[in-house]
């Protein structure tokens, strides 16, 4: 999920949780009448009800709503740019070959979950800001089995670092592992 989306999700739920926090104290004081008021008049609204202009306002809101409520939902789609990379073919000047690096990401989780000693593995796909440019990086996780040897598990998991990398190539995207032990 991009940065703009969790920052736009977290201040939302925390607005409405304010809010639902506020109305719920208010109707708990006014429940026991320490609000102060007797009774609300409605007439106002009652009014505006009545009005030519009141259905096509609740008609827009709810286009509003509706229009919101898409554009949130579009922005947590998996984004497919920067999934491809196009490689040169070093045979053809202006050949490349296009590799899915979300495709090469899932391999890397296999094949680390493959090594001996590892319990589990996952990977990830994201574009990080390194050295003020966006570099596509591969990150396998990788959690040790009990009892198992982290330096022997980390050297055979360095190889498929080096095998990552040398699919996509050095230069061209970043590729981590994170050992954990159980």
């Amino acid at each position: 999920m991009k940065r703009s989306t969790v920052v736009l999700d977290r201040l939302g739920v925390l607005i409405i949780g304010l809010a639902v926090a506020a109305l719920g104290v208010a109707a708990v004081l006014w429940k026991q009448d320490r609000l102060g008021i007797e009774s609300i008049d409605a007439s106002s609204v009652v009014d505006l009800q009545d009005q030519q202009w009141w259905p096509w306002a609740l008609l827009g809101a709810g286009v509003l709503v509706a229009l919101l409520v898409l554009l949130s939902l579009l922005r947590r789609l998996p984004s497919s740019s920067g999934r491809d990379l196009a490689l040169p073919v070093t045979d053809e000047p202006d050949g490349t070959v296009t590799v899915d690096l979300r495709a090469v990401t899932k391999k890397a989780a296999e094949a680390a979950r493959a090594v001996d000693g590892v319990k589990s593995a996952r990977s990830r796909f994201r574009r990080e800001r390194i050295s003020g440019r966006r570099v596509p990086v591969i990150t396998v996780i990788a959690r040790a089995e009990k009892g198992a040897a982290t330096a022997t598990v980390a050297r055979d998991l360095g190889d498929v670092r080096s095998a990552v990398a040398s699919v996509v190539g050095d230069d061209a995207v970043g590729v981590r592992v994170l050992l954990s032990g159980s």
